[in-house]
């Protein structure tokens, strides 16, 4: 099945790229496009799906993230696709970020360090910010987005995010389910 994600910007896109081999494995052909921002995705978001579908893609997911919103079901409906059958959002909760820290093995692997998340991760209020300070102590200087998606995405596992973070679980089960697996 061919699947486009729709997310936020270059990190999210480098780190989901990073998972090609999973997609495959579960029979998924997954094309990424950035929309811009959270704005643009939902401004742009019926255009974003008839491109897609236009290339014959069977499924478009929005990936957006819940930052600066007050809920998920907010944010979901800010894309406002939940009555398109071949259309589903998935809200990261709160950033990409959160999904990173999650993932305590791609986080060792970069720092060098033991790393374990404390409990879920969706209930970290600046994932991004915790994320850069962690890899900064490593590096000796704050990381962009793109920095920390360049060093983290060869050692990322959605699988292992989704342990510790529900949209990441939910965003795999998802996939899984569109897979029929």
């Amino acid at each position: 099945m061919k699947v486009a994600l729709i997310v936020e910007g270059p990190s999210d896109k480098k780190l989901l790229e990073s998972q090609t081999r999973w997609f495959n494995s579960i029979g998924l052909d997954v094309v990424i496009r950035i929309a811009g921002g959270k704005r643009e995705m939902c401004r742009g978001a019926r255009k974003f799906h008839n491109v897609e579908k236009l290339h014959g893609t069977q499924k478009v997911l929005f990936l957006p993230d819940q930052n600066g919103d007050p809920c998920v079901t907010f944010t979901r409906r800010r894309v406002g696709m939940d009555k398109c059958p071949c259309a589903l959002t998935v809200v990261l909760k709160r950033e990409l970020e959160a999904w990173i820290l999650a993932d305590g093995g791609a986080v060792a692997s970069v720092t060098g360090r033991q790393y374990e998340p404390a409990g879920q991760t969706d209930s970290i209020l600046d994932p991004k910010g915790e994320l850069a300070t962690i890899l900064g102590r490593r590096l000796g200087y704050r990381p962009t987005e793109v920095e920390v998606a360049d060093l983290i995405s060869e050692h990322f596992s959605l699988t292992r995010s989704a342990r510790c973070n529900t949209s990441a679980r939910r965003f795999v089960q998802e996939m899984k389910r569109l897979s029929g697996r």
